[in-house]
Formats: structure tokens, sequence, C-alpha cells
């Protein structure tokens, strides 16, 4: 990775090395210098209020944001960001607390917040676009010659995603692996003219796909890759997501599974600029409703 495109520690204290820094960046994020009277604003003393200079109208920039009502210093919470920006296979509450000297409690907040805000795009993905549903979780045993393989996945989470070759992830966790649920994410993300549908042999697609130029492998009979046909890519993902959660959460529950889902979508889409990544992450927390 080029020297330009990494963001750290140092670079995080050189540019925000005080709450002063860190309240002055959310206020230009979010508003205006200057007020609608003609007047400038500027940051109270001992206050995180900002006052105008001619009608007194004051704005408090962290109102209704994540650091609202927050004891937390700002200093700690822009760390927390950069912390969980550079994780890319992700970040327990417990290694949060350590890092930041705060409470487990404090650590999980700020987490959860984090997550939460990490809402995937609604823009429709184009051009060759690979489709593939997996499951996860569940430690229902299949026992003995799978005699309760239907019961064993009936316990786990689905999880129905698409990758743009060369740009973004969307990935929900899904009821089940229907055709009709299959075809409903289909529609909702991946746009139909000028994209060529990339998915395995299997049948769910073959009515809810029609319209979309689809080409497939077929797993069953060994078949892997032809040519530019394959869902590697989406694949490595899923691969990446479960080695990750399973070496730093160790246990998600099912209920915020889409959050955690979230978060791992937010750093495939960015992946490749750390400087970018933390820049993005702080915009979309700081425009964020708490």
């Amino acid at each position: 990775m080029a020297k330009e495109t990494k963001y750290g520690i140092p670079s995080l204290k050189r540019d925000f090395p005080t709450d002063t820094a860190c309240l002055e960046y959310i206020f230009d994020a979010a508003h205006n210098r200057t007020c609608s009277c003609g007047g400038r604003y500027s940051l109270m003393k001992n206050s995180r209020k900002f006052q105008c200079s001619k009608c007194r109208f004051k704005i408090s920039p962290t109102a209704e944001t994540v650091f609202d009502h927050s004891p937390t210093p700002l200093t700690l919470w822009f760390q927390a960001v950069l912390v969980f920006s550079n994780a890319k296979s992700g970040i327990s509450a417990k290694e949060m607390e350590r890092q930041l000297e705060v409470t487990y409690k404090c650590a999980y907040r700020i987490l959860m917040l984090i997550r939460k805000s990490l809402a995937q795009s609604v823009r429709k993905l184009k051009g060759d676009v690979e489709m593939d549903e997996t499951y996860f979780g569940g430690r229902f045993r299949s026992g003995k010659y799978n005699v309760n393989q239907s019961a064993a996945i009936k316990a786990k989470s689905v999880i129905i995603g698409a990758v743009e070759r060369g740009g973004a992830m969307r990935a929900k966790v899904s009821p089940n692996t229907r055709a009709r649920t299959i075809g409903g994410f289909l529609l909702e993300n991946v746009e139909r003219d000028g994209t060529r549908l990339l998915t395995d042999e299997s049948n769910r697609y073959n009515r809810v796909a029609r319209g979309y130029d689809r080409h497939s492998v077929n797993h069953g009979k060994g078949e892997y890759a032809r040519y530019y046909v394959h869902v590697s890519n989406i694949e490595s993902f899923w691969g990446h997501i479960k080695r990750s959660i399973r070496g730093t959460h160790k246990v998600i529950s099912r209920k915020c599974l889409q959050s955690y889902l979230d978060g791992f979508v937010f750093h495939y889409n960015n992946r490749s600029n750390d400087r970018e990544r933390f820049a993005s992450l702080l915009g979309i927390l700081v425009h964020a409703s708490r």
C-alpha cells in the first residue's frame, strides 16, 4: 500500500490532537461557518457549542449524532473510529476496551453505534455481477450420515449477496433461500440492463433471473471457472467473513448478524485506501442519528 493511502495513529494524532480539533471538524462537516445573518460561528469557551458573532444563535454540532450525550472524549471516539476502520477482519468490544482503556460497556456501545450507522447503499450493481447464498452459524449437528441435515440447516442463518467485479458489494441476512426471496434481492440490488449475472447452477435462478444475461458454473460437476464465468469473488468474501468472525468475535447472535455484516460490506466497498475509508466512516457518523 502506498504511503499516501495509509492512515494510522500518528496521522490521527497530527490531524486531531485535541477535543477542540475534533469538534471543529464535526461542525465544519455538517454546518457553515457563515450564519444567515452575516455573522460568523465560533466555538464558545468551555462548551461544545458554536455561537454566531451577530445574532448569538447557538449550534451544538454533536446534537443528535452518535457523539451526543457521551462522556467519552472526542479524541477517544476518533481513535475508536480509526481502529474500526483499519480492522478489516473485525474488532471485538474486548479488544476495543483494551486499546482505548475504557470499560467494556463503553467499548460495546461505541462499536454498536458505529455498526448501526453503516446502512448499505441502494445503488444497483451492474456490469459483471456475481451472486450467491451462504449459510452461517448454528450449533445443531447433522449427525452420522447427515440424518439431521434438514434441522441443522434450519438452525443456520441465510445470507444472500452480490458483488460487482471491481466494484461494490451487497449482502443481506435472508429468512430463506427460496426462489421468490432470491428474486426479490436480485431485483432490488442488481441492474438488469447491461449486466452479466454470474451464479452457480442453482435452479432457483431459472425463473427469477429471466431478463438477465445469466451465466453459471456447475459446482456439482466440479466446474468452478469457465473463462470469465465464476463466483470466486463472492465466495472469497463469505470465507473472509466466516474466518474473521470465528477468530475475532467467536459467536454472533442472529439478531445482530446484519449489523456485523454491514461492517464487513463497508470494509469491502472501501478496501483500497485507509485514509479515504477513515474519512468516509467519519463522514457517515457525523451525519448519522443516534
